[in-house]
């Protein structure tokens, strides 16, 4: 029951028995796809997870990635902001935005600024932040 006294529809994957640790583990797959510039393949498995599972905030995260690098601005931007509702402190989702602000000229000094802040975080996001940081010259 949701607090409004209204049951929560069952999503797709709920319904095929997908737990959320074989969803994150397909996420990840995905990732290492991306990261061996598999786009395509790490597209079709992310787009698969959030139809059945549009409640992984990682999924859309990755997926931001994607068809950023595939050069659809709107199309990441849209993922990343869907993440960020989704996990609103996550901060894979809050980089997955940043880089695609990134891609508006009007929104670019947003994105550098969610970039600032990410600097400072440990692990592979803050490197990436660090890393996009120093490109930018900001």
């Amino acid at each position: 029951m949701l607090g409004n006294g209204t049951t929560r529809a069952e999503t797709r994957a709920e319904a095929l028995g997908l737990t959320a640790e074989l969803g994150r583990a397909i996420a990840l797959l995905a990732g290492e796809a991306l990261a061996a510039d598999r786009l395509a393949a790490a597209r079709d498995m992310l787009e698969g997870l959030v139809v059945v599972n549009p409640r992984e905030p990682l999924a859309w995260a990755l997926l931001s990635a994607v068809v950023r690098r595939q050069g659809q601005a709107e199309a990441a931007r849209l993922c990343a902001e869907v993440a960020i509702r989704l996990a609103p402190g996550d901060e894979r989702a809050r980089l997955a935005r940043a880089e695609a602000l990134l891609l508006s000229p009007p929104e670019r000094a947003r994105g550098r600024a969610e970039l600032r802040e990410l600097a400072g975080v440990a692990g592979p996001v803050g490197e990436r932040a660090r890393t996009l940081v120093a490109a930018l010259g900001s």
